[in-house]
């Protein structure tokens, strides 16, 4: 029977449930032929093991597994499935369908999938609209700005390279620490601990305008792509090779790949932003003039914290030798010193063009740093309604920052050009001297300080800028992935006795969506299992022994998904999400407390 001849409301047997599961699922691959070859084998093919047992063999691979598990023990459990349940699935599920397999990918298919990004779609999308959202928050501004100012880095009393951070009027606003350090994660295997110590040994020769354009990308990506329970995205050397539309190496007239000292020189900036650490004055209290500070027992400051942290990562090897070639990707996530300007209170995004990334770093650092801080601009004066308000040369030329090698003459004719490139690149709209500028003046003495720089100047943004900048952006990464479905198959991928543990590394997503589609979900309880963790004595009438278990019978009983029962019982969703899947590593009294006093209360009612 072909496939088009399935009536949709059929129910469907074990061999066209796999080949509906394969035929309604193809086209989110179809950008994967080695994926699809294997899936339609497995699909279209039954081993004497499937026939004897109507269930998937030993054979069958990890992903197309994980595939049919999806709709047989999570979408519909127990529950007879037609062409039109799967079609209905696809439609609602299509993000969190390919969330849930890219783990799988990444171990069942390591050669091709190595060189792909998970971000793919997202990169696409800036590509397509020539610009990124970023904070325009002026703290997360100079933060990022930290990052390309190696030379102010200068060897403390701690023996530690560090910088103070001061805004453009000049004022004190915290402290920044290089401190490159191994990964302290156990999933880092020995060969990876030194391909990071490499790279982390150039760290101070890292820190230029490439490694702010990371900066930006990576909390960009954190920002609109689903994350890890732990708060990672996974983060490729693609994504940052393609935005700055770099060329991919050729042979025999077709492009093979990026160069590996591209990749390189991605994933030692990220190491670099591993390696800063911030601490930033209390907002509450009185910043005073730099030249006033005796020392820094004067201000209250927040503690030091790591600007990005790192977790597991995902290594090349060399075919022949088995020896890794570098790092193609690591998860990574913006620490809680950042994250308040990408997702909260002080959250306040803006667009920032893309010509920023594709500007060089080597010859074009001006423009690279002018467009940064007319993107922070144009925010605040969209939403004060005073883009007309002109700009002192002084101040552009403090931000641009020139070499000092160049004179007078040198620095205004390049000011001149960069803004001229950037009319021409449409990153402004139009730019012009506030009045005419005076060449009698030009080139005498002291001109620059005396005359030049205290004229003003009027940049004008696209129309486009102003456009998104006066819409109240609140964007939510996990707006398309449904986080009860996610963390089910997790525990079925760890229950599974075919399955990899690792599977999920990098492609377990949190999100706090609920299910709208209309499909009925009705998840399977985790498999009950006699290793009980503690009992406790509520009453001569009630004895409650506290499991993963027993919390999720209670909880499939009240039809509560894991977000719920952890705000209800006053613990951290991923604690939960967990401790059901027995990953504690050592016993926490006072959450056991909480989650038996909700029993309690729920067994009660």
């Amino acid at each position: 029977m072909k496939y088009e001849n399935i009536p949709d409301s059929l129910i469907l047997n074990y061999e066209l449930l796999k080949i509906s599961i394969y035929e309604e699922n193809k086209a989110l691959f179809d950008d994967r032929r080695y994926i699809l070859e294997k899936w339609k084998q497995e699909a279209y093919h039954m081993t004497e093991e499937e026939v004897r047992k109507q269930a998937p063999g030993y054979t069958m691979g990890l992903s197309f597994r994980a595939l049919y598990s999806l709709f047989t023990q999570t979408l519909y459990f127990e529950q007879p499935i037609s062409k039109n349940m799967i079609k209905k699935a696809v439609n609602a599920y299509k993000d969190t369908i390919k969330i849930i397999l890219a783990g799988h990918f990444i171990n069942e298919f390591p050669t091709d999938e190595i060189k792909r990004s998970v971000n793919e779609e997202k990169i696409d999308e800036v590509l397509h609209r020539d610009y990124i959202y970023s904070s325009m928050d002026m703290d997360f501004h100079l933060m990022r700005d930290i990052v390309t100012k190696k030379k102010d880095f200068k060897e403390g009393e701690t023996g530690l390279l560090a910088t103070e951070i001061i805004d453009n009027r000049g004022k004190f606003r915290g402290l920044a620490e290089l401190r490159p350090h191994e990964l302290q994660t156990t999933e880092i295997t020995s060969d990876q601990q030194e391909m990071w110590l490499e790279l982390i040994e150039s760290t101070i020769n890292s820190l230029d305008e490439m490694t702010a354009d990371l900066f930006d990308l990576i909390t960009y990506l954190w920002m609109v792509t689903p994350k890890s329970p732990d708060g990672y995205i996974e983060f490729h050397s693609n994504d940052a090779l393609r935005l700055r539309n770099l060329k991919k190496r050729s042979a025999h007239g077709r492009e093979i790949d990026f160069r590996e000292e591209d990749r390189f020189n991605i994933m030692k900036r990220v190491a670099a932003l591993s390696s800063i650490w911030v601490s930033l004055g209390d907002e509450q209290v009185k910043v005073v003039q730099t030249q006033d500070i005796r020392d820094n027992e004067l201000y209250e400051f927040k503690d030091f914290q790591r600007m990005f942290e790192i977790g597991k990562m995902r290594v090349a090897y060399d075919k022949k030798t088995g020896q890794p070639k570098g790092i193609y990707a690591v998860q990574v996530k913006p620490s809680p010193i950042l994250t308040p300007y990408l997702d909260g209170p002080n959250q306040s995004l803006g667009v920032l063009d893309l010509k920023v990334f594709q500007y060089s770093h080597f010859t074009q650092r001006e423009h690279k740093r002018l467009t940064r801080y007319l993107n922070l601009q144009w925010k605040i004066r969209t939403l004060k309604r005073t883009l007309q308000q002109p700009f002192k040369v002084s101040t552009l030329l403090k931000v641009m920052d020139f070499s000092p090698r160049y004179n007078g003459i040198q620095i205004r004719d390049k000011f001149e050009n960069v803004l001229d490139q950037l009319k021409a690149d449409s990153v402004i709209e139009s730019w012009t001297y506030s009045e005419e500028i005076d060449e009698e003046r030009v080139g005498k003495k002291g001109w620059v300080n005396n005359y030049w720089s205290k004229v003003n100047v009027i940049i004008l943004p696209t129309e486009m800028v102003v456009r998104e900048n006066q819409k109240k952006l609140m964007i939510n990464s996990n707006r398309l992935v449904n986080e009860e479905i996610l963390e089910r198959m997790n525990l079925i991928d760890q229950e599974n006795p075919y399955s990899l543990s690792e599977n999920f590394e990098l492609a377990q997503v949190e999100s706090a969506v609920s299910n709208d589609s209309g499909l009925i979900l009705d998840m399977p309880s985790a498999t009950p299992s006699i290793d009980i963790q503690q009992s406790f004595n509520f009453g001569m009438d009630m004895e409650i022994s506290l499991s993963p278990e027993t919390m999720m019978e209670t909880m499939d009983s009240l039809n509560m998904s894991i977000r719920k029962t952890a705000e209800e019982i006053g613990i951290a969703h991923t604690t939960l999400s967990r401790y059901l899947r027995r990953e504690n590593k050592r016993q926490n009294n006072k959450n056991d407390e909480k989650m038996l006093k909700w029993l309690k209360e729920k067994k009660k009612i």
